[in-house]
């Protein structure tokens, strides 16, 4: 039998490249009569990957579906704030290695929900994430899936002195990887009682024992979990997921003033934002009025919207502000679709009489509308600015000289009237609603818009703090 698979092979090499599996049966045993054979040349994995997928298709060979994964309640109550300990193997996190970087903003969204959180890190480090750092984590030289035992009695002595009864939780991250066996084994035996929380950050490739009573483990997809489970030798009812944080105020290096106005307008639940930048001044010049009119329109149509207007010298014109304001509610819009950044101004956020120019290019980097009924333009910077944040636009038709900055059909066009054009001919009270209608169409169609949106909504520190973090933390073991 074994001489005919390889009389196979010697044929088929005879032939150039090839890649052939083999099982055989030997008739004189009753056990174990199994033998597989593998047979290849250097073929690049591209070729092999779609010819083992067909045949696999062909045998009807299906993948496991995933499994359920418990998602504990929500924390629907004010909760005191927990005493975290973040453990790791690290000694550096540069801004290219990626758990590393995921780690430090981890520090920071624990910070911002009032979380004391203290970074353990290896003997000798020097790094510094922005709270309480520890360098004790045992530094030894790793073997893969070799228990250095004087380490390991070196560690759990650390975890010990420094971790037990000090902290609320504690969470690990990629102690499942091969070299890491030793800081795995020395928790497993070190009886702390904290709530473990042993995050994974990249896949696990062999299986492993990381069986605790007393932990939780945390992975990073639904789909995968149950395969998750089965590696690390726990049930599933001890996974739980959370996502990374996206968010873009750390990837875009956001200032305080963006977050605050983000913050408080909760704009990464909206649908369609506008950042109007305009002068106290010259409301009515640049057609507040009709922007609002607009915005009210796409609120009745079911769209969560926000309307920033970025406006200078907020000192002045008080009751003009007050006046649009009023406007806004009689148009359906409230404080929560609709603002002046003057009127966010306290001691810690001097925006009275301007917001910087770095702030607004921030908020129009992820806003997706701009409406421009100016009556009177000579070239205009914001319309510039909103056409290189890639808002879509909709241009005064009343206007000509708009149009000189505007590519074949790239923009939205409505008679708003101007300096130039009165316009009111066959104007109707419905004409803003079906202006809204063909703004939702033209904001639907744009994929990468929505899902730019569902990101931030989902992977936010709110999104990923409050519905998948916090319930964790939380959770009685």
């Amino acid at each position: 039998m074994k001489e005919d698979v390889f009389r196979i092979i010697q044929q088929a090499e005879k032939t150039g490249s090839y890649l052939i599996t083999a099982t055989v049966r030997y008739p004189n045993k009753s056990e174990n009569d199994l033998t597989h054979f593998v047979f290849k040349d250097n073929f690049p994995i591209d070729d092999i990957i779609p010819s083992l997928d067909n045949s696999i298709r062909l045998l009807g060979i299906n993948k496991k579906q995933p499994v359920p994964v418990v998602k504990p309640k929500l924390v629907s109550e004010k909760l005191p704030p927990l005493k975290i300990a973040i453990i790791t193997h690290f000694n550096r996190c540069p801004d290219s290695y990626s758990p590393g970087k995921a780690i430090k903003n981890q520090i920071k969204m624990l910070q911002h929900y009032g979380h004391e959180v203290v970074f353990f890190l290896q003997e000798g480090s020097r790094l510094d994430a922005g709270c309480k750092m520890m360098p004790v984590v045992t530094k030894f030289r790793r073997q893969k899936n070799i228990v250095d035992e004087e380490a390991k009695k070196k560690f759990i002595e650390v975890l010990k002195n420094e971790v037990d009864g000090k902290f609320d939780v504690a969470i690990t991250h990629d102690f499942y990887i091969d070299d890491c066996i030793t800081y795995r084994e020395a928790i497993k035996e070190s009886g702390i009682k904290a709530n473990w929380i042993h995050w994974a950050r990249s896949g696990v490739g062999h299986p492993i024992d990381f069986k605790m009573d007393n932990a939780r483990y945390m992975y990073m997809n639904y789909a995968d979990a149950g395969m998750f489970a089965d590696r690390i030798n726990v049930n599933i009812d001890k996974i739980r997921v959370t996502f990374n944080e996206k968010d873009p105020s750390l990837l875009l290096k956001w200032n305080d003033i963006t977050k605050a106005i983000s913050n408080h307008m909760k704009l990464w639940e909206k649908d369609i934002i506008q950042t109007y930048p305009i002068c106290t001044t010259r409301m009515d010049a640049k057609g507040l009025n009709s922007v609002i009119r607009v915005f009210g329109e796409l609120k009745k149509l079911g769209k969560n919207v926000a309307l920033v207007i970025c406006n200078a010298n907020g000192r002045r014109r008080l009751d003009e502000i007050s006046s649009k304001i009023e406007f806004a509610k009689e148009c359906g819009l409230t404080e929560e679709d609709f603002v002046f950044t003057s009127t966010l101004a306290n001691e810690d956020l001097d925006i009275v009489s301007e917001v910087p120019h770095e702030t607004v290019a921030q908020l129009m980097q992820i806003s997706n509308l701009f409406i421009f009924p100016t009556i009177a333009e000579v070239c205009s910077n914001v319309l510039l600015e909103a056409s290189m944040t890639k808002n879509l636009l909709v241009l005064n038709s009343d206007l000509p000289s708009l149009f000189d900055f505007a590519g074949d059909e790239s923009v939205l066009d409505y008679p708003f009237t101007s300096l130039q054009s009165i316009h009111y001919k066959n104007k109707t009270d419905n004409d803003l609603n079906l202006l809204a209608r063909q703004i939702i169409r033209n904001l639907d169609k744009n994929k990468s818009d929505k899902q730019f949106r569902k990101v931030w909504k989902t992977h936010s520190f709110d999104g990923i703090y409050n519905k998948m973090l916090a319930p964790v933390l939380y959770e009685k073991i």
